[in-house]
């Protein structure tokens, strides 16, 4: 690690560059962890910068994604998942999300989902929000 200041600073200017010339699609996969950085000196040498972060975080306990879904299937308003939801976002990792969407089942679906958002999204309305829509619709919401 450095103890220089201003040579951390010319790095992440060099890092931010780097940053820069990425893809979206690129950058994406950086920010959920399904790519890495790596430094290369000139002879070749690599050393992945993710794999020393990671030594010095220790990785969160998986959730226990049948516990997630009892609980989610318990719930009976598409707000109360979405919240719910938000409240584990730290415990669920994108991969994690997606394992809980298909395990769900029809009507929730993973394709197509990007981010854990869109996740969010697919699942209170494929649980709760399927729940209620019919409901709504023969209660007498719709009379005029």
């Amino acid at each position: 690690m450095t103890q220089s200041p201003k040579l951390a600073a010319l790095a992440l200017n060099e890092i931010g560059r780097l940053l820069g010339t990425l893809t979206e699609d690129q950058l994406t996969a950086l920010a959920e962890g399904r790519a890495h950085v790596e430094f290369r000196d000139t002879d070749g040498t690599a050393t992945p910068l993710a794999a020393t972060a990671r030594a010095k975080t220790p990785k969160a306990p998986k959730a226990d994604l049948d516990e997630i879904i009892a609980e989610i299937k318990a719930l009976t308003e598409e707000d109360a998942v979405d919240r719910y939801l938000q409240s584990r976002d730290k415990d669920l990792s994108l991969p994690q999300m997606r394992e809980l969407a298909d395990r769900i089942g029809p009507p929730v679906t993973s394709k197509g989902a990007k981010s854990k958002a869109q996740l969010r999204k697919n699942i209170a309305a494929g649980t709760a929000g399927l729940l209620n829509r019919p409901a709504s619709v023969f209660s007498g919401a719709w009379d005029r």
